[in-house]
C-alpha cells in the first residue's frame, strides 16, 4: 500500500519505505484584487473536457462569472474522441471571499483546491509558469490558453487580470466586458514550491 503524506511517499510493506517526493519550483498567479475583491479560479487535474464546460455553463447563468478563459496544463484523447487532461479556468469579474468559497463549492474541480486558499493573503493560486527541479529542467511546460468562454455580464470585472492574460495569450478579452472594468491593475505573481 502507498499513501502521501506531508510531501512524503509512504509505502507499507516489509520494510516499510519512507521516501521524499521530489519537489519542483514555479510561478503563479494569485486570485486577489489590489481592491479586495477575488477572481474565480478552477482547477481540475484528470478530467474531460466537457465537465469543465458543464461547470463554466452553471456558473455563468446562476453566478454571472462573465467570460471566462481555459488553460491546459496538459491532456490527452481518451479513445479517440473524448479529451481529458488538466485545466485551470480564470474567471475576470470580481467577488467576495464567501462568494468565491460557494461557487467552488458548487463545481466539479479538484477537492483540494477548494479549501487550498494559499499562503498569508487566503486567496487561490494558479500555476502559470514552467515547473523546474532542482537540477534547472524543466518538467512541466507553462499553461496555455485552451479557450475563451465567452458570456455577458453587469459585474466589474478586474482590469489587472484581464491586461495581464491579454499579454500573457495574445488575445482581446477587454471587448467581453465592455465598459464594466475597474481601474485596478496591480496582480501578484508567486514563485513556490509544489509537487511534479
Amino acid at each position: 500500500m502507498r499513501f502521501k503524506l506531508f510531501n512524503r511517499l509512504i509505502i507499507l510493506r516489509n520494510p516499510v519505505k519512507v521516501v521524499r517526493l521530489p519537489e519542483v519550483t514555479t510561478v503563479g498567479i494569485t486570485n486577489r484584487t489590489e481592491d479586495g475583491y477575488f477572481v474565480l479560479f478552477l482547477d481540475y487535474d484528470k478530467v474531460e473536457y466537457n465537465v469543465v464546460r458543464d461547470d463554466i455553463d452553471f456558473l455563468q447563468k446562476n453566478y454571472d462569472i462573465g467570460t471566462v478563459i481555459t488553460r491546459i496544463t496538459s491532456s490527452y484523447n481518451y479513445k479517440g474522441d473524448v479529451e481529458v487532461g488538466n485545466y485551470h479556468v480564470v474567471a475576470f469579474t470580481k467577488f467576495t471571499f464567501p462568494e468565491i468559497k460557494e461557487m467552488l463549492r458548487l463545481t466539479r474541480c479538484d477537492d483540494h483546491f477548494k479549501v487550498a486558499y494559499r499562503y498569508q493573503q487566503r486567496c487561490w493560486v494558479l500555476r502559470i509558469g514552467e515547473k523546474i527541479d532542482e537540477n534547472g529542467n524543466i518538467v512541466k511546460p507553462f499553461t496555455l490558453l485552451r479557450e475563451i468562454v465567452p458570456f455577458k455580464t453587469k459585474r466589474v470585472a478586474n482590469r489587472g487580470f484581464i491586461e495581464f492574460f491579454e499579454k500573457l495569450d495574445g488575445v482581446q478579452l477587454k471587448k467581453y466586458f465592455g465598459k464594466n472594468i475597474d481601474n485596478y491593475t496591480k496582480i501578484e505573481l508567486i514563485h513556490y514550491v509544489t509537487k511534479r
